[in-house]
């Protein structure tokens, strides 16, 4: 498969060829990998099992090395149609509505949340976070925060 988009692993390798770093930059042995085709299609073949990431293109199978995960939320915005909902951007550049059943805040208080149907684990940027946190209310009784959309209460729980 890496041999057909001219990227060529080197042999007996036991380290992924391809990796992405806590940013969420591609890296092929060590490059950067900045051809959008490459990344789009990367993005479009991209899975995730219990053994982590992988690529599958024309029936074959590469394992990535992935620092944290793939996708980042790069921004959020709260859209107000037939009912409230954020919408958040994703650094393959798509947006997608947020799943705020999905939203935790993780160990060492970072925010992550489901991205693609539920599929992919997304880590919120500094921004995002802030632009949907300011949405957070406090329940001083239940000394909890939460987000209220649509008369749902979400509750935001905290790392250590």
């Amino acid at each position: 498969m890496l041999k057909e988009l001219g990227l060529q692993a080197k042999e007996g390798k036991r380290r992924p060829a391809i990796r992405v770093d806590k940013d969420g930059k591609w890296y092929f042995e060590g490059a950067e990998i900045i051809r959008k085709e490459i990344l789009s299609l990367f993005y479009a073949s991209l899975h995730l099992d219990e053994d982590g990431y992988y690529l599958e293109i024309k029936g074959q199978r590469e394992r990535l090395g992935v620092e944290d995960t793939v996708f980042l939320v790069q921004g959020a915005e709260l859209v107000k149609d037939s009912e409230e909902a954020f919408v958040i951007r994703l650094n393959d550049g798509t947006q997608e509505r947020l799943d705020l059943d999905t939203f935790c805040i993780a160990e060492g208080n970072v925010p992550y949340c489901l991205v693609k149907e539920g599929k992919f684990p997304a880590r919120f940027l500094r921004l995002p976070f802030y632009q949907v946190a300011q949405y957070a209310q406090h329940d001083e009784d239940a000394d909890e925060y939460f987000i209220l959309l649509n008369g749902r209460r979400y509750p935001l729980q905290g790392g250590s």
